[in-house]
């Protein structure tokens, strides 16, 4: 287990942005349905184990199509999969990793992909157990003219996905 941490942990560093999101932060600014804000609030005692707080990885899913990710929340060894943080199917339009460390409070912004219907989370606590590990979500559509902004907040517990919410 510690080892597939350490993997994750250095794929998480050592890979940037997609193409995608590097084109945002080089000035073009996609419009407000074309954007999830990702606001994370994580407890002090997050991923509790062993009398100490760790950080925890949290892979963030956009998706054309949410029957393989809620196959693989599903499934005992799905969870692990998910937490590789890749295409594990043709309906992942991108997958973003990030690290949440003990009482940090996130935001972050990435361009919503093409065709991306819907956000899947997947966490890495310790205890992958019967707690709340994965939330699967429907982006907001566009209603008249009116462009909704993807906004995603996650409130992280100590031992599992406490609450989550897309409005």
């Amino acid at each position: 287990m510690n080892r597939i941490v350490l993997v994750i942990f250095a794929v998480a560093f050592l890979s940037g942005c997609s193409p995608k999101m590097r084109s945002a932060q080089s000035g073009a600014r996609p419009s407000p349905s074309e954007v999830i804000h990702l606001k994370v609030q994580a407890d002090p005692q997050l991923n509790r184990y062993d009398k100490a707080s760790h950080a925890l990885l949290l892979c963030l899913y956009q998706l054309k199509d949410p029957d393989g990710f809620r196959q693989l929340a599903q499934d005992k060894d799905g969870v692990p999969k998910l937490l590789e943080c890749g295409r594990f199917d043709a309906s992942v339009v991108n997958a973003r990793l990030i690290v949440v460390q003990p009482g940090q409070n996130l935001s972050q912004t990435c361009d919503k992909g093409e065709d991306a219907r819907y956000v899947g989370l997947a966490t890495g606590y310790y205890g992958l157990g019967k707690m709340k590990v994965t939330e699967l979500f429907a982006l907001p559509t566009r209603v008249a003219d009116e462009a909704l902004p993807g906004l995603l907040h996650v409130d992280l517990g100590a031992q599992e996905i406490r609450n989550a919410r897309v409005e």
